[in-house]
C-alpha cells in the first residue's frame, strides 16, 4: 500500500474545509501564545507570510469564476496574515490572561525607591479597600527611616497598614536573618488560628518574594578596583541568594495551602536576559546579572524537580525611569575613578577611558526609558497569573536585545558597541576611540 504526504493537506482540507495555510496561520497565533522570546515570534511572523504564498487550486486555468476566487483568497490571507501578525506580537501568552486571588504575605526588596518602591506603592493602591488583598507586603529597605518619611508622602494612613518597613542589608547574614524573624513573627502572630474553607486551621504565610535590590558599578575591567567587582557581586548575586535562602522556608510551607496555589519568586534581571549583547565598561554589572540569569534557571528546576510548588520569574528591564539612575551612576562613577588612582597612584584610568564613560552616561541620558508603572505590572502579572512566565521582557530595549544577542558574533558586537559609541547611538559617536 503506497502513500503520500501530499494528500495529507488536501485531505485535510476536504475534512475541515479550510484552506490549509489558514488553519495553519491559526496554529501559529496559538504556538505564538507560549512564546515570551520575540525573536521566536518573530520566526513565526515569516512563517506566517511564508504559508500564505502557498498557491491554493480553486479551479481550472483561464476560468474567470476561478480567477476572481482567487484573487478573494489572496486578499483575504492578506488580511488573515495582518490580524495573524498583530496577534502574534501583542498578544503572547493567551493560558495566563486569568488572574488567581490574592493571598498571604509578600516580601519586595530594594524598597527605598525605584522599581521596589513603586511596585510596593503599586501593589498597595491595587489591594486597599478591596477584599482580596494580601495580608500584608513587607518592604525591605537599606534605611527604612528615611524610607517611611516617602512613603507617607504617597500613602494614606489607612494604605500604610499594608505596609510593613523591614531594615535590609542584602550583603550582611544577620540583617537578612533579622528581617526573616520579623516576617516569621507577623505572620505566626496575625495568621494563627485561621482556617481554610474546610475549617481546619490553615497558617497562610509568605507566598510572594519579589527583589529589586540593585547597584550598577560601571568602569574599565583593566582599572576597576576588585573591591567594586565584589560590591557588585556581593549586592547583585550573593545577596540576592541570601534573601532566597532566608525566606525560601516560609515560602515551601505556603505553597502547600489547601487551594493549590502556587508560591512566586521573582528576580529582577537585565535587559535581554541571557541574551544580551555586552557593550564596554558593564563587565561588573553584566557578569553579576548573567549569574544571576543562571542562577534563576537553575533555581526553577530544582523547586520543579523537588515538587515544591514554587514558580520563579525574572524581570529584565531596558532603561527604566523615572529612577535615580542617572543621579546614582554619575555618584557611583567619580568614587569609582578616585579609587582608581588611589590604587594606581596616577590618572591613568581616568585619561584612558573618561570620555568613554562620559560619553555612556550621556547616552544613558538621552534614552526615553520605560517608565516604572510597566515594571509593577509585570511584576503584578508573574504573582498573580495562573501560569507566570519565566521572563519579562520590558521596554522595547528589552525586547530587541536577544534579538541582537543571538545574531553572528561579528553583527552581535558591531551593533553594541554602534548602538551606544557609534552612528546608531542618539549621543552620536564617541571621539577618540576605535569603533
Amino acid at each position: 500500500m503506497s502513500f503520500s504526504f501530499s494528500a495529507v493537506p488536501e485531505a485535510i482540507n476536504s475534512k475541515l474545509g479550510m484552506n490549509l495555510p489558514i488553519k495553519e496561520a491559526l496554529v501559529l497565533l496559538i504556538l505564538a501564545g507560549k512564546y515570551d522570546n520575540h525573536l521566536w515570534r518573530i520566526i513565526l511572523l515569516v512563517a506566517q507570510y511564508h504559508l500564505m504564498q502557498i498557491p491554493t487550486n480553486d479551479g481550472g486555468a483561464g476560468d474567470d469564476t476561478s480567477s476572481a476566487s482567487s484573487s478573494m483568497t489572496y486578499f483575504v490571507g492578506i488580511f488573515g496574515y495582518a490580524v495573524t501578525a498583530i496577534g502574534i506580537w501583542l498578544r503572547p501568552h493567551f493560558a495566563n490572561t486569568k488572574a488567581r486571588p490574592k493571598f498571604g504575605s509578600i516580601f519586595v526588596t530594594g524598597c527605598d525607591s525605584g522599581m521596589g518602591k513603586a511596585t510596593v506603592i503599586g501593589l498597595v493602591k491595587a489591594q486597599c479597600g478591596d477584599n482580596n488583598r494580601y495580608d500584608q507586603i513587607f518592604a525591605g529597605c537599606y534605611d527604612p527611616k528615611g524610607a517611611l518619611a516617602s512613603y507617607e508622602k504617597e500613602l494614606t494612613e489607612e494604605e500604610l497598614k499594608c505596609v510593613t518597613l523591614v531594615a535590609l542589608d542584602v550583603t550582611d547574614d544577620d540583617s537578612v536573618n533579622e528581617a526573616a524573624r520579623t516576617v516569621r513573627e507577623w505572620i505566626y502572630k496575625n495568621n494563627k488560628g485561621r482556617k481554610n474553607k474546610s475549617g481546619s486551621e490553615e497558617l497562610l504565610g509568605l507566598t510572594g518574594l519579589v527583589q529589586f535590590h540593585g547597584v550598577a558599578f560601571n568602569g574599565p575591567s583593566a582599572y576597576m578596583p576588585i573591591e567594586m567587582y565584589t560590591r557588585q557581586l556581593d549586592v547583585n548575586f550573593v545577596g540576592t541568594i541570601r534573601i532566597v535562602q532566608a525566606l525560601l522556608p516560609l515560602l515551601k510551607k505556603s505553597a502547600k495551602n489547601s487551594a493549590g496555589y502556587r508560591s512566586r519568586i521573582v528576580l529582577t534581571g537585565t535587559g535581554g536576559g541571557s541574551c544580551s549583547p555586552c557593550p564596554p565598561l558593564l563587565t561588573a554589572y553584566m557578569s553579576s546579572k548573567f549569574a544571576l540569569e543562571a542562577y534563576s534557571q537553575s533555581l526553577k528546576q530544582e523547586l520543579f524537580m523537588t515538587d515544591c510548588r514554587i514558580d520563579v520569574s525574572v524581570i529584565n528591564p531596558g532603561f527604566v525611569k523615572p529612577t535615580m539612575l542617572i543621579s546614582e551612576g554619575t555618584r557611583i562613577s567619580a568614587s569609582m575613578w578616585v579609587a582608581c588612582e588611589e590604587k594606581l597612584g596616577s590618572s591613568v584610568a581616568k585619561d584612558e577611558y573618561g570620555a568613554m564613560l562620559d560619553h555612556f552616561t550621556h547616552y544613558s541620558a538621552l534614552q526615553p526609558g520605560t517608565h516604572v508603572s510597566k515594571i509593577v505590572e509585570a511584576t503584578k502579572h508573574a504573582l498573580l497569573s495562573r501560569i507566570p512566565r519565566s521572563s519579562y521582557k520590558v521596554g522595547i530595549d528589552s525586547k530587541l536585545a536577544p534579538i541582537v544577542g543571538m545574531m553572528p558574533t561579528g553583527v552581535r558586537e558591531w551593533i553594541a558597541r554602534h548602538g551606544i559609541y557609534g552612528i546608531l547611538s542618539p549621543a552620536g559617536t564617541v571621539p577618540g576611540y576605535k569603533v
